[in-house]
């Protein structure tokens, strides 16, 4: 009895370290894929945006989650703004950006464990074009900063 039960309780802890394995591949993003993180505010809620070096795109805002494809010219001029601006750590900001408290966002752009300042405040030509090149597949793909009153927050990234 005891040896059964000894057996059983090993099933069961194999089980779950698969379990935990496969949530964890899941939750990994590869490292060619480009994350665009928008904070939202006090009145809104953010976005993040995947963007894949093939355009294929996983997006979730305060409607939901999605996905879709970006046009082959403005992925292909993302990802060359991309690395143009590489390192992204080191990409220049304005000091003296003035946000609206109720209204202000902050917009980072992760890509091969580097992450961007705040691109939505660019104190350079290679942010300013990051900047436009993020405002472009949002608005392709439609995702918005939905008012926190009509969406539902977002899920915890996984990251």
């Amino acid at each position: 009895m005891n040896r059964l039960f000894s057996k059983s309780l090993l099933g069961l802890a194999g089980i779950s370290f698969l379990l935990c394995s496969s949530q964890l591949a899941m939750a990994l993003v590869p490292y060619n894929v480009a994350i665009i993180l928008n904070s939202g505010s006090t009145n809104t809620i953010g976005f993040r945006i995947y963007v894949s070096p093939s355009g294929e795109v996983h997006y979730v805002d305060g409607r939901g989650s999605n996905q879709g494809k970006l046009s082959e010219k403005l992925t292909e001029k993302f990802f060359r703004d991309l690395k143009v601006a590489e390192p992204l750590s080191n990409l220049s900001i304005k000091q003296s950006c003035v946000k609206s408290v109720s209204f202000g966002t902050t917009t980072t752009i992760r890509l091969a464990g580097e992450q961007s300042q705040d691109i939505s405040c660019p104190g350079n030509a290679k942010a300013e074009r990051l900047e436009n090149d993020v405002i472009a597949i949002a608005k392709a793909l439609n995702v918005v900063n939905v008012p926190k009153s009509q969406g539902k927050p977002l899920p915890p990234q996984n990251f």
